[in-house]
């Protein structure tokens, strides 16, 4: 059965994530678009926040366990934010509400679909990115095989935060390492690059913007152009000058090793939230 326009969203865990996620959703023009968006927060301090990030009519904040629960039985797509380890209990505790067999649309690191299918047979996995709450985001979509009827709407609710790509499940770790733990390396290296100018007498924000729209513009190149990084990083590079003996130094520092090794820890790390 396709979701229909004016569906009702149901947000399990309005955390930095599952907001990040909602807000894409409620600013995007995507059909069928909700009618009513439900978010649920344990914590009543939240709920002012939540009220004044959405603003919207259509939008309403739920703190109370059993409104909640009544909440949940008219979802038609529930979307679970919640902490990884978190969802057994979240399931507990609305299972009875669950049994109209919604289509669950899970953040969660390293939960896997055979995990969630406690909730509903119609999962789909998704892993974003904080840069999703400014419509500049990363997703990976997974679906269960119940949930491959819905493929197109899952694709388009996740294209919302900035762009959405499927892949296998079994990939999803390293999605998970390389979409949702980027955006902090990424950081890091900007942080690097700011410290760098300022250190050498830029100001703090000059060096704090220049750093950024480094970044911004190199993505913005690589995606454009579609050439491998290498081969854009060569191009910068003039014989004797500034870049290569820049580059140098952080290749002696194995700067590169580091970056993709904690790609790699951080997959494994997303890995062992299963088996926990």
């Amino acid at each position: 059965m396709a979701i229909q326009d004016g569906y009702t969203l149901l947000v399990l865990g309005a955390g930095v994530m599952g907001t990040a996620v909602t807000a894409a959703v409620t600013d995007s023009k995507m059909k069928p678009f909700p009618g009513k968006v439900i978010l649920c927060s344990q914590l009543e301090k939240s709920e002012k926040r939540l009220k004044s990030q959405f603003t919207q009519d259509f939008v309403e904040v739920i703190v109370d366990v059993e409104k909640k629960k009544k909440a949940i039985e008219t979802a038609d797509v529930i979307l679970l934010g919640c902490k990884p380890f978190h969802f057994e209990a979240v399931h507990a505790q609305v299972k009875d509400n669950l049994k109209h067999n919604p289509l669950v649309i899970s953040l969660l690191a390293g939960v896997t679909i055979d995990n969630l299918s406690i909730f509903s047979d119609k999962i789909a996995r998704v892993m974003t990115n904080t840069p999703a709450q400014f419509g500049a985001g990363m997703a990976a979509v997974a679906l269960s095989e119940k949930a491959s009827e819905y493929k197109q709407f899952v694709n388009d609710f996740a294209g919302c935060v900035g762009a959405a790509l499927e892949i296998p499940e079994k990939n999803m770790d390293a999605a998970t390492a390389l979409i949702g733990s980027g955006p902090a390396m990424c950081l890091l290296m900007m942080e690097a690059l700011y410290d760098g100018g300022v250190r050498m007498g830029l100001t703090h924000d000059v060096a704090k913007t220049a750093a950024a729209k480094v970044m911004e513009g190199t993505a913005k190149m690589a995606l454009e152009t579609g050439e491998h990084p290498a081969v854009l990083k060569s191009k910068v590079c003039t014989p004797a000058g500034t870049t290569i003996g820049g580059l140098l130094k952080l290749e002696d520092a194995g700067v590169r090793g580091s970056i993709a090794r904690a790609v790699e820890e951080a997959a494994n790390i997303s890995a062992s939230f299963a088996k926990k």
